[in-house]
């Protein structure tokens, strides 16, 4: 089954994290009805060839906001927690637009 996000889960530390970077939890939710891109983030560890559980999501917001977030995985593969996030880089932009 491909990687999908049908839910972001946010703790309260990472909502303390996005609002120090003026990042609004309905922005959040809005990658999901957007357009976006899901990325593995990091590498695999060599000695397990296990993926690393963490992935990137760079998507827009309703008002055209790019935004890049660290999500991980849980228990159900469509369900993801926000770790952290910010204001896409261009090159993270340029994702989206490939």
């Amino acid at each position: 089954m491909p990687d999908r996000i049908a839910e972001l889960l946010l703790t309260g530390a990472a909502r303390e994290k996005l609002g120090r970077r003026e990042i609004a939890v309905e922005e959040v939710q809005q990658l999901l009805d957007n357009r976006y891109v899901f990325l593995r983030a990091g590498r695999a560890r060599r000695s397990s060839g296990e993926l690393p559980a963490r992935r990137l999501v760079v998507g827009q917001t309703d008002g055209g906001r790019s935004l890049t977030l660290v999500v991980e995985r849980t228990i159900d593969p469509t369900t993801w927690v926000v770790v952290t996030g910010w204001e896409a880089t261009q090159a993270e932009r340029r994702l989206l637009d490939s």
